[in-house]
């Protein structure tokens, strides 16, 4: 998932994407969220169309980690969290030449070679942020990509980006819960004001940082004043610039035939009439598809599982570690940690354990730890579940009798 250097539609804040607490179609403020992300995109000031371009990122995990990436009025990448600014130390030890930076649920690291910051969380997002700067304007653009984890699939991603589910037809969804239609039956016109629009955010509601003085509140007002140009007019000599810079055939006359790089590019010098622009806006988009090859997710565990449960002395405990990936139908279990005389199918992830019908009063407690790795790129995820380990009683007469004894020595020592 990814979004372009140059936006067709959308101005200012909005929502870029969120994860709720619970799958839903709708944004509902009332609920809490796991992730939830933001863009600023601002006027570029080139040509005579109202072109505009990302230039801060914002998102914040759970209730608190909030972290805001802007781009200043001076070209330079500002990097706050919780308000305070981050620094990376150049002469600390770096590993490919990155720095990163931990935290508890997530971590940064910046490559020092091109300024690539990728942000990592631990419920599975993963987004790179490349800064590119645009010579011919001398602006500092930002590409944004984003990876999530294959556990999200189905209704949990909203905003800018549509849902996780792999259906384009319901990828243009308003914060309503609603399908405006696909991109193919709207105009770009409708796109920005019944989708796009819809998504741009309360000010209240703003994970950016701010200068003294800014503020949120402008940029809410530029949302409701922004007109974008939906009709982008051509002459001869900018189509013929603009199809042999993003690679497309002269005699192409069909454009549904085109890559989405090369929609990307030859939209963005027509709006700009800067085809230097358009060509960095396909460069972006092809490193975009790598990045994305780069960031792959492991396989998903089986979703009914649980992270603790209870068994009993004597007890057969079977359990499936059945796990899916989006790249191969093969998948190899291997136990990494297991109680005594239990067995795991490394082909179907089948876990069988006869829980010993005599435990030591000390051991009340084990667990069992499974990872999966696919066949293809040998990724892998990891799955425990920890064993709350009961006596089993024989007959209900003697788990009666049991308590009842217990009880009366109780009263006993009351007295």
């Amino acid at each position: 998932m990814a979004l372009h250097i140059l936006l067709m539609v959308m101005e200012n804040i909005h929502i870029s994407y969120a994860i709720p607490s619970q799958p839903s179609i709708s944004f509902n403020t009332n609920i809490p969220f796991q992730f939830e992300s933001q863009i600023r995109t601002t006027p570029i000031g080139i040509g005579t169309n109202n072109a505009t371009a990302i230039k801060a990122f914002a998102a914040k995990i759970g209730s608190q980690n909030n972290m805001s990436i802007t781009v200043s009025r001076r070209n330079q990448l500002l990097i706050h969290l919780n308000g305070n600014e981050l620094t990376f130390d150049t002469d600390s030890q770096t590993i490919f030449n990155t720095i990163t930076l931990r935290f508890e649920d997530f971590s940064i690291s910046k490559n020092l070679s091109n300024n690539q910051l990728i942000l990592s969380y631990s419920i599975g997002v993963n987004i790179q942020i490349t800064p590119i700067y645009i010579t011919t304007i001398s602006t500092l653009v930002l590409n944004i990509n984003v990876a999530i984890s294959a556990e999200f699939k189905g209704n949990w991603t909203l905003g800018l980006i549509g849902g996780y589910d792999g259906n384009r037809s319901n990828d243009l969804r308003n914060s309503s819960g609603t399908i405006i239609g696909t991109i193919d039956t709207l105009s770009a016109q409708q796109i920005h004001e019944l989708f796009g629009m819809t998504w741009a955010i309360n000010p209240n509601r703003s994970l950016f940082y701010y200068d003294s003085n800014d503020n949120a509140s402008f940029y809410s007002l530029q949302n409701r004043n922004y007109r974008p140009t939906y009709d982008v007019s051509t002459n001869g000599i900018l189509d013929t610039n603009a199809r042999e810079t993003c690679g497309i055939n002269f005699n192409s006359t069909n454009s549904t035939l085109w890559s989405p790089n090369q929609h990307t590019c030859y939209y963005d010098i027509l709006v700009t009439g800067d085809t230097a622009f358009g060509l960095n806006s396909r460069q972006a988009a092809e490193e975009q598809i790598q990045q994305r090859e780069s960031i792959r997710n492991p396989p998903k565990f089986n979703s009914n599982l649980n992270l603790t449960q209870t068994v009993r002395t004597g007890e057969q405990v079977h359990i499936s570690f059945q796990a899916t990936s989006e790249f191969s139908s093969n998948i190899i279990y291997k136990s990494l940690r297991s109680p005594n005389d239990s067995s795991l199918n490394e082909l179907t992830g089948e876990f069988k354990w006869n829980v010993p019908k005599k435990i030591d009063n000390r051991t009340t407690t084990t667990s069992v730890r499974v990872s999966a790795q696919d066949s293809i790129y040998n990724l892998t995820s990891t799955y425990e579940i920890v064993f709350d380990i009961k006596q089993n009683c024989a007959s209900s007469f003697i788990c009666s009798f049991i308590l009842l004894f217990i009880s009366l020595i109780s009263q006993m020592i009351l007295q």
